[in-house]
């Protein structure tokens, strides 16, 4: 125990800072935590959109989580970050992360974490911002692996190739792939497994960690009725042969721009 609390005084402190592109820190919540972090003389990053990184960027997202460091990262719900940063490939058991929830509306909470964290660090002052790809919302699901039964369930429903299973596990392929602002696959996903960190309305789907079992059970009964109908299997059968049907139109549009790109570089 003694070797660990050392260790941890010993680490390098970091702070990660989303701004989600605007979508969830405010203005008055940004000038806040950068008034904490003023002059504090901790590694500061400041990114445009976490979500985006960890579907894109996965290299540059591990490199700012590294063992020997104590990092704070300022976003949203602890679940959903946890979530993404696996999905990029952070060992969350070989690094030490505190995750602030800036979706908390109690702003005096938040920086009290801040202000405990900074305290005593005596680190040369360094702020940097890194921007993810501008021209995408960065709206896309991950799987919360704790909960996934693997059933399958999310793939034969989307129509875009966002979802692949194999080898017994479901994995998101195609995060661009995804529909912006549509959650219909972790609405209708039985373990609620499926979280979207961009989902506005929050709760289980945006990755709150306090789900309510029962109240998810029902939604998901109303959600499976709405969306699926009465005959699930035979909906979810139509919605694989569309799919199948829309990844050849798209193959196939692909090929065509490719030959005119081709002739035209010949003329």
């Amino acid at each position: 125990m003694i070797k660990s609390v050392f260790y941890l005084k010993n680490m390098s402190k970091k702070v990660i800072v989303c701004n989600c592109k605007g979508n969830i820190l405010n203005v008055q919540q940004l000038e806040a935590i950068e008034k904490e972090l003023s002059g504090s003389g901790i590694e500061t990053y400041k990114i445009t959109d976490l979500c985006g990184m960890c579907a894109t960027q996965k290299e540059d997202i591990r490199n700012l989580f590294s063992p020997s460091d104590d990092v704070l990262v300022i976003a949203c719900y602890p679940r959903a970050v946890e979530i993404l940063l696996s999905s990029a490939g952070v060992n969350g058991e070989s690094v030490h992360t505190t995750i602030v929830n800036a979706r908390e509306s109690d702003t005096g909470k938040y920086t009290h974490l801040i202000q405990t964290f900074l305290k005593d660090s005596k680190q040369t002052t360094s702020f940097s911002e890194i921007e993810s790809d501008p021209e995408w919302p960065s709206w896309f699901p991950a799987i919360d692996y704790a909960r996934c039964s693997a059933c399958g369930q999310c793939a034969d429903f989307c129509l875009f190739g966002v979802y692949e299973k194999t080898d017994g596990k479901v994995f998101v392929i195609n995060p661009k792939g995804c529909k912006n602002n549509c959650p219909a696959c972790a609405r209708i996903c039985p373990q609620t497994a499926i979280v979207f960190p961009k989902y506005q309305q929050g709760g289980a789907i945006a990755g709150d960690d306090n789900i309510d079992e029962i109240a998810e059970q029902q939604r998901q009964r109303e959600d499976l009725d709405s969306i699926l109908g009465s005959d699930i299997y035979k909906t979810l059968e139509q919605r694989k042969a569309k799919r199948k049907a829309i990844i050849k139109a798209e193959a196939m549009n692909k090929a065509l721009k490719e030959r005119d790109d081709a002739l035209n570089e010949k003329q």
